[in-house]
């Protein structure tokens, strides 16, 4: 059974204060924006998911009043196979990322990548379902946004 597109591309806004030496906007007031996603793939396979690709971008471009700064994209794997092979494979599944993303509009300069290979898994890794969540990567977005004085 394929789990829905949302299932597959997770999305979450958080809003906290800014950190010192942030830029701060002419009426002194902004706000740090983090938004988080996750792009799934397949066993074995290095490219993003067709469904996910349109997605990925979806709520980061619905904001248009952030300046983003920086954007991790940290690979993951499932445990099946060596650990050598699956570190090699997180970093691919974080490279293509970052390339789908340049490819997008974003400066290569902002996005930097990791491989976790197997180290982190968000399930278990005894049945196909639980793989499957394993084998993804995670993409978070930060920046800030000026926000009127109150």
């Amino acid at each position: 059974m394929t789990p829905a597109p949302i299932a597959r591309l997770a999305l979450a806004l958080s809003i906290a204060l800014p950190a010192a030496g942030t830029a701060i906007a002419a009426d002194g007031a902004v706000e740090k924006v983090s938004v988080r996603a996750v792009a799934r793939f397949d066993f074995d396979r290095a490219s993003i998911r067709p469904e996910d690709r349109d997605a990925l971008l979806a709520e980061v471009g619905k904001m248009k009043d952030v300046t983003w700064q920086t954007v991790t994209a940290t690979g993951h794997t499932d445990a099946i196979g060596p650990s050598g092979y699956n570190a090699r494979l997180s970093a691919k599944r974080a490279q293509t990322v970052k390339s789908y993303l340049v490819g997008k509009g974003l400066s290569p300069s902002m996005i930097r990548t990791d491989a976790k290979a197997a180290t982190a898994p968000v399930a278990d890794n005894e049945s196909e379902d639980g793989r499957a969540k394993n084998r993804r990567t995670e993409i978070e977005f930060q920046g800030v946004r000026a926000v009127a004085a109150k």
